[in-house]
């Protein structure tokens, strides 16, 4: 693993993008970052396979974009066309849990990234800032991005085009808006592990960097061969689904075997743009097909990218020859998960299975499109690029091969089909960085460790949400606060809430102030003993100044009828204290932990008193039932009900709800033992006796007959 890749990303907070030829080593980066980076993570993609493949979500489903284009502007658009800032704002009116991932997500993993388009960028640093109340780029998430701009571009249709070149220089990533305002940096794996002739890898670099001068048309036409007839353990690389799926048609048509289908076992979440091949897989024996991920086994017969032939197909196992090898090897399905974020009670993120996908891993193999192939290595492949080939195409197609001389070219590649983008190697040259990186992270990790910090600490966002919910309740008789048993203000919690924003202004100012001295060890000891006393303040005055008030009000107002949608957002406003309070407890400052006394706080989840309890206390009190009818909005058969399943206890007083005479006429039926049932009471009883007060008569008498 490059470690000094790693600890740039672990130790600071520059968004970084990952890119280097294919076969360097991206992929496996990734798998090894996370799982040892100790920050919270999410994997995304462009596009649904992508996703799957990486372990991760779509963007558009994480973010719940909208699938349309975007313009950063506040002016009209036609949202036939595009959307502007003002109509994608509403996109973000995220849930709690929600709210709570993107507030404790540290590093966003963008997977396939020259695929995305600058708008879609753009929506999800705004759907960031807004989730996470902070005006800085991504709220302060910091990006690793992967991917290869040489390679698959991003797809812009071209209705679409004339509405982004208005507003952006190109549909490439680095062009996003947001982007302006940070300082991102490019890091290049060189060392290329699928090739190694070195003249092969120098073609291959010059038709990537459209360098005329240096490539090989020469080598490169050596491989054209027009009337070659392909042999078993070749794959055609194609543009396009439909020349993929015409020539696996033709040759599994031609074979002689039977077929044999095999459906896929979906259970949960797994939308069709999601399957990693066809959920109708058609197989005869000598078909040729290429595993699409790797064995999950101990065995490891097979990896991503290899072809096979069939020899044998049952129900629950194909059996196939890989390529190259003489032995045969009998596949089950595999599983693939698909798989939501969420950030559990320590404020850690993890992933959640809610989706499952059952299939043989292998899609028919005598073809594939460019696209399906970026990733894998093939030793024998058949290239037709034509004049059909995107930008980038050509580049894919060939570096797919081990070696030169695995390649078959049906047609010749003019430079008119080489079209590699200036704009990419500008960018890249701008941001690169090589050697210098050391120094970055020595420089950075303090001033990452303090910013992140100081963003957990920050308690401005409380004012305007108290006050928000203030506005909302503000006609609402239930706004009673209590600080130790008395009555206070609304104002005197504002009060409160303004003294922690000036205060944590202060203490911003003078760490920042530290922290642009020198570098010594004392004026960072300052910095952690300042931080160690504004954290327990901070800590213990939110707690029992705003909180623990809240929380009252909370205890006595949840159940209560009429106030469903005041608690409910009662409720929500306690989840955002409780998740900044819980993120104090476990704050850091590089290996310092700042909280040294945790004061124990009280649980959101506060029980709901049950209604009858309510009930039962206000007749204890000395209210008739028709008083509390009134006074709770039930009817008065429900406060009977109520009242009946607290007639067993000691100290029910029944005479309160009945005339001696009463008591007395039920109490001779009910000794005489021939009534069963309520229906058997009201028959044998005068018609003045009501259901409910049989009810209550009945549990009152049997308690204390020691009967049931």
């Amino acid at each position: 693993m490059n470690e000094q890749l790693f600890n740039l990303i672990e130790y600071t907070s520059r968004s970084v993008f990952l890119t280097g030829k294919a076969g360097t080593g991206k992929t496996t980066f990734l798998s090894q970052f996370v799982k040892k980076t100790n920050k919270n993570y999410i994997i995304a993609a462009p596009t649904g396979i992508a996703a799957i493949n990486a372990g991760g979500v779509t963007l558009h489903s994480l973010f719940y974009l909208p699938l349309t284009n975007f313009v950063p502007t506040v002016e009209y658009i036609d949202r036939n066309i595009a959307i502007n800032i003002p109509q994608l704002i509403p996109h973000f009116k995220y849930r709690k849990d929600k709210l709570k991932l993107f507030r404790k997500l540290e590093v966003l993993i963008i997977d396939e990234v020259s695929m995305l388009r600058a708008d879609v960028l753009d929506m999800i640093d705004m759907a960031l800032r807004s989730a996470r109340r902070s005006p800085l780029p991504f709220g302060g998430v910091q990006l690793l991005m992967i991917g290869d701009l040489y390679q698959l571009p991003p797809v812009v249709k071209s209705a679409s085009e004339q509405i982004l070149y208005q507003h952006y220089k190109s549909p490439f990533f680095f062009d996003a808006k947001v982007l302006e305002n940070i300082s991102l940096i490019t890091v290049e794996l060189k060392k290329v592990y699928r090739q190694s002739d070195q003249h092969f890898l120098q073609l291959l670099d010059a038709i990537r960097n459209n360098d005329f001068d240096s490539l090989d048309f020469d080598l490169l036409h050596s491989r054209y061969k027009p009337q070659f007839n392909a042999q078993e353990s070749y794959i055609y690389l194609v543009s396009h689904n439909y020349m993929a799926d015409q020539i696996n048609g033709e040759r599994l048509k031609a074979l002689p075997e039977k077929t044999r289908k095999y459906d896929a076992k979906i259970e949960g979440e797994f939308k069709e743009h999601l399957y990693p091949n066809e959920s109708e897989l058609i197989l005869k024996v000598g078909a040729q097909v290429m595993f699409i991920r790797n064995d999950s086994s101990e065995e490891k017969r097979y990896y991503n990218g290899l072809l096979a032939k069939v020899v044998k197909l049952e129900e629950d196992g194909v059996t196939v020859t890989p390529d190259g090898q003489e032995r045969e090897i009998c596949v089950e399905r595999e599983v693939w998960e698909n798989n939501k974020y969420y950030a559990d009670d320590d404020n850690k993120i993890r992933e959640e299975v809610v989706g499952k996908y059952e299939q043989f891993p292998f899609r028919l193999a005598w073809a594939v499109t460019i696209h399906k192939s970026q990733g894998l290595t093939f030793d024998k492949v058949i290239i037709d690029a034509g004049q059909s080939f995107a930008s980038g195409q050509v580049y894919v197609a060939l570096s797919r091969c081990r070696t030169l001389e695995g390649i078959v070219l049906k047609s010749k590649i003019h430079s008119s089909a080489i079209l590699n983008d200036s704009r990419i190697a500008d960018f890249q040259f701008q941001t690169r960085i090589d050697y210098e990186i050391d120094e970055l992270i020595h420089t950075e990790k303090y001033n990452y460790a303090l910013q992140k910090m100081l963003q957990t600490i920050d308690i401005r966002w409380l004012k305007n949400e108290m006050q928000q919910w203030l506005n909302k309740n503000a006609g609402s008789k239930s706004v009673v606060f209590k600080k130790d048993g008395k009555g206070i203000s609304s104002t005197d919690i504002l009060q409160t809430i303004d003294e922690l924003a000036l205060v944590y202004e202060k203490f911003l100012n003078y760490v920042n102030a530290i922290n642009q001295r020198e570098r010594k060890e004392e004026h960072w000891l300052l910095i952690e003993n300042k931080s160690v006393g504004a954290v327990q303040y901070f800590y213990d005055k939110v707690n029992q100044e705003v909180f623990s008030i809240l929380i009252d009000l909370y205890s006595r107002t949840k159940g209560v009828k009429g106030l469903k949608e005041f608690n409910k957002s009662l409720k929500a406003l306690l989840d955002n204290l409780e998740d900044y309070l819980s993120s104090l407890t476990s704050l850091t400052l590089l290996d310092k932990k700042l909280l040294q006394n945790k004061k124990e706080r009280m649980n959101v989840k506060v029980e709901k008193t049950a209604s009858h309890l309510i009930t039962c206390e206000m007749f204890q009190k000395g209210k008739t039932p028709e008083e509390i009818a009134e006074e709770r909005g039930f009817a008065i058969s429900t406060i009977y009900g109520h009242l009946a399943k607290m007639a067993s206890t000691p100290d029910f007083d029944l005479k309160r709800l009945f005339k001696e005479e009463q008591i007395f006429q039920f109490q001779q039926i009910f000794e005489k033992e021939t009534c069963t049932g309520l229906t058997a009471y009201k028959q044998a009883l005068p018609s003045s006796f009501e259901f409910n007060e049989i009810k209550i008569l009945l549990e009152y008498f049997s308690s204390r007959a020691g009967k049931v």
